[in-house]
């Protein structure tokens, strides 16, 4: 389907568009798609490279708007530059930290395309790390294993709940499920799974101060806020300072894992294109050696025999 043309008036101080292939203007001249919206020093945006930036389909009033927003957005950005030039000394700078910008985003996307090649991390290699340095690995924070509900003050078995989630037996986390989330806007059951505790306060609102000294004295908690009560029951909990569990800790291991395998991997792509362009001729080096990343044996004796000729 072709984009549809659109062209504005001449008479700029009602800036409308005209769905037709041209139109007139007061005078009865014709607007052409050649014609020039507006100029800032040398440059100038025309009819046509703002409508071949509208997509086909729109509707009139929705081409217009969009028509008038890359027009304002062209001015905008065109003054502003014009402007900076004239007044921000370290333009070059600027350059090259947007051209620096750009080819790192150039690069990012390149290696993020090449990193589906990465094997994923195993769990048996997972597993021998936590071996080696489980004992290592200490909380900073208390992390839980619980069941967590937010109702309705008004919930009509709200004191159903309350009991069960005191004693949360299989039989009471059916009941809860069966009943109690019918008006429950969070529901939370992580019996089976270690938690960081910071995770599960912030969604209640009240100020446990001392986190530690709260899970060591209570299991069940119960506040009211809002026309909302939020109950918690913690089957288990482990304080600052203690050895992370494998299962808590494994997720941690994985990602460390991954990241330097993305590192490693990052490096030897590096090193292999540098390799393969040194022997097709596209990179020449010169005192540096780009391969191994420093400078070249001859170049580091020659300056190591001067600085022992000085002294």
């Amino acid at each position: 389907m072709r984009k549809p043309i659109l062209f504005i008036s001449v008479f700029m101080a009602s800036a409308s568009l005209q769905m037709p292939l041209a139109c007139s203007s007061p005078a009865g001249e014709e607007v052409s798609a050649e014609k020039i919206l507006v100029e800032v020093g040398d440059s100038a945006l025309t009819v046509r490279e703002v409508v071949s930036r509208i997509p086909s389909g729109l509707s009139e009033q929705d081409s217009l708007d969009l028509f008038n927003s890359i027009v304002e957005r062209w001015v905008r950005t065109m003054m502003l530059s014009d402007l900076a030039s004239d007044n921000i000394a370290d333009l070059e700078k600027i350059d090259r930290m947007a051209e620096d910008y750009r080819n790192n985003l150039i690069i990012e996307r390149y290696l993020r395309s090449k990193q589906g090649e990465i094997p994923a991390v195993s769990e048996q290699s997972v597993k021998m790390y936590y071996a080696e340095h489980g004992s290592e690995m200490k909380l900073s924070a208390p992390i839980i294993k619980g069941i967590y509900i937010k109702v309705a003050d008004s919930e009509e078995r709200l004191g159903d709940i309350r009991k069960w989630m005191s004693s949360p037996t299989s039989s009471a986390i059916d009941n809860i499920e069966k009943y109690g989330l019918r008006q429950a806007s969070q529901y939370e059951y992580f019996k089976d799974e270690w938690l960081d505790w910071a995770d599960v306060a912030e969604q209640i609102p009240y100020r446990f101060y001392d986190a530690d000294a709260f899970l060591g004295s209570a299991r069940d908690f119960e506040t009211s806020y809002g026309g909302s009560t939020y109950i918690l029951h913690v089957f288990d909990y482990l304080p600052t300072g203690s050895v992370m569990p494998y299962e808590y800790a494994s997720r941690r291991i994985a990602d460390m894992m991954e990241r330097e395998q993305k590192a490693d991997y990052r490096i030897r792509l590096l090193t292999s294109l540098y390799s393969k362009s040194i022997e097709e001729g596209r990179l020449k080096p010169g005192l540096y050696d780009p391969v191994k990343r420093k400078m070249r044996q001859e170049v580091a004796s020659d300056n190591e025999n001067k600085n022992k000729k000085r002294t």
